[in-house]
């Protein structure tokens, strides 16, 4: 039975969890923004995440 729900899954949870995504600086978020394929960062809360604007990848 649990190879068969391995197979099934398709949801990517593994992959987005493997890069830091929040920051405390923006500089630090504006570093790591080519990895994730973007310029720039925005806050979130007191946090700053890599792009100037919050996409979803899917």
């Amino acid at each position: 039975m649990s190879i068969l729900s391995l197979g099934c899954s398709n949801k990517p949870i593994e992959k987005e969890m493997k890069m830091p995504m929040i920051f405390d600086t923006k500089e630090q978020a504006e570093k790591e923004a080519y990895k994730f394929g973007c310029e720039g960062a925005h806050q979130m809360g007191d946090k700053w995440m890599p792009c100037s604007m919050h996409k979803h990848n899917h």
